[in-house]
């Protein structure tokens, strides 16, 4: 059970990331950009959100991903910087609970900047396709929530802003970039040795991988996967699950535990 001093911790957080220029501007250019997708899909009529759906799609898995890893780089590693990381430790307050408070109350001022752009692209899409839209924001929020596990493990790794701030950079652009094509040019390379469902599955293994799949599957059905070369079936909610759970508590845990091992000033 998390004491007072966490609670205060989380509400700290969430309250100092809304006041973040970063996550204003961010939050404002990912409403405008959703908004102006939808708005060039209502030109397709009843096809909107068949239209729509791959460009948004593609457009969260971008821009998410790099503000939720942005939004937590500097979570441990700024506190370090600041030499106020100790100061926090002698409070009554358990290291784990540090880790999850940072994380919950980041986590909430995303799912606000989340939120605020696909509700407002939704608003322009209309009634009825805007309906769909909405149902994209469960997947978006585990994505974000995701990458911002993935950014406080760096945050804990680093030694100083300006490195996790670098690999945080690299891990999007390997994770949300790379991946993809290097599982294209492995799949060519091995001229076919190497199995179209080996691929899939390592394409569901990466979250931005899933995330597309998911949003595809729901806006445009089985047949938008099978143009894009996915020949298995859609992962089964069990394994969804699974897959965004260790995403997610995966690298806080470990953050827990270098937390705990490493030395404070």
């Amino acid at each position: 059970m998390m004491g007072r001093v966490g609670l205060h911790l989380i509400v700290h957080e969430f309250i100092e990331r809304l006041r973040d220029r970063w996550v204003i501007a961010s939050s404002l250019v990912f409403a405008l950009l959703a908004s102006a997708v939808s708005a060039y899909g209502i030109t397709a009529g009843a096809n909107a959100v068949a239209l729509t759906g791959p460009s948004l799609a593609t457009l969260v898995s971008l821009l998410v991903p790099l503000v939720a890893m942005i939004l937590s780089h500097d979570a441990i590693v700024g506190e370090r910087e600041r030499n106020t990381l100790g100061l926090l430790l002698s409070l009554a307050v358990r290291r784990w609970e540090v880790i999850v408070a940072k994380y919950i109350g980041r986590g909430a001022a995303l799912a606000v900047s989340v939120c605020a752009g696909l509700g407002l692209a939704s608003v322009v899409a209309g009634k009825e396709q805007g309906a769909v839209l909405l149902q994209l924001i469960p997947a978006t929020l585990l994505l974000g929530w995701a990458f911002l596990a993935i950014g406080m493990l760096i945050s804990s790794i680093s030694s100083r802003p300006v490195s996790a701030s670098t690999m945080v950079v690299i891990v999007w652009f390997v994770l949300v970039f790379f991946f993809d094509l290097a599982l294209l040019g492995l799949l060519v390379a091995t001229d076919g040795y190497i199995s179209t469902k080996t691929i899939s599955n390592l394409v569901i293994a990466n979250p931005a991988g899933l995330y597309r799949i998911q949003v595809l599957s729901r806006l445009s059905g089985a047949e938008a996967l099978a143009n894009l070369g996915m020949t298995v079936a859609p992962p089964s909610g069990a394994l969804i699950a699974f897959i965004w759970g260790s995403w997610i508590v995966g690298p806080l845990v470990v953050s827990w535990a270098i937390l705990s091992r490493r030395r404070v000033r």
